[in-house]
């Protein structure tokens, strides 16, 4: 059975969210750019031993009764077998969860925007057709002209109804998963560390407003250490700190 996106708030009982920055954005797209697929970085999914020291240090200062963490869209289960930030919350005996916006949700979305897609791979043929029969960019040519603004304004409104899922949608998803989380864990006075991108922290604030539940932010402070600027690639210290908001 579809899930079905319903925020309320928590009834008899209280928590607290304390939203820790990731280490590296959590970019999100319906279908990933083809140089971000390539990327090693994003690729991985790596966390610095710096990092998982501030998240260690978290859990032992607010003792939270649950983890989770913004989910990546390059996220594959059979890939990530062992994922350190998991094992930290399961060596604490703490659930933890990454959440996201349902994959039914997704692909429903997605497909609303299948002839956005369609229609700027066929202006963008064009484009490269009319290209190699003048030989050159014909940047007088009016009709020229109409199919890259035709392809500019598809690409803009494309990137605008993404947006409104990247931002309002997933994080009203991310919000009922951590909600249904607190549900599932006993007592009355929760606490649980959500780790996301920085840029959702404010839409995640309101809703926690909305939903009456208490939020902590905490940014982290990144630092660079080297003995000499040419040897950057050989010695690097990196030092990762909270800091809170």
């Amino acid at each position: 059975m579809p899930k079905v996106l319903e925020l309320k708030p928590l009834k008899k009982k209280h928590l607290k969210l304390i939203m820790v920055e990731s280490e590296f954005p959590v970019d999100w797209w319906f279908e990933a750019p083809k140089k971000i697929k390539e990327d090693l970085v994003w690729n991985l999914h790596l966390i610095s031993k710096e990092y998982l020291d501030v998240i260690d240090n978290l859990v032992e200062k607010y003792k939270p009764h649950f983890g989770a963490e913004e989910k990546p869209t390059n996220w594959d289960e059979s890939q990530n077998q062992v994922d350190p930030l998991e094992e930290l919350f399961k060596l604490k005996g703490l659930p933890f969860s990454r959440v996201d916006i349902d994959d039914n949700a997704r692909d429903y979305l997605s497909a609303a925007l299948d002839e956005h897609r369609k229609a700027v791979v066929r202006l963008e043929k064009r484009i490269r057709e009319e290209i190699a029969k003048q030989g050159k960019i014909p940047e007088e040519d009016e009709w020229f002209q109409k199919l890259v603004i035709w392809k500019e304004y598809l690409e803009r409104d494309y990137a605008a109804q993404e947006d409104e899922v990247r931002y309002n949608v997933r994080e009203a998803w991310m919000m009922m998963n951590i909600i249904n989380m607190a549900k599932d864990v006993d007592g009355t006075k929760l606490k649980g560390i959500f780790i996301c991108d920085l840029r959702h922290f404010n839409g995640m604030e309101k809703l926690c407003s909305d939903l009456g539940i208490d939020i902590e932010k905490i940014k982290i402070k990144r630092t660079i250490k080297t003995e000499e600027i040419e040897e950057l690639e050989k010695d690097v210290e990196i030092t990762v700190k909270e800091k809170n908001s």
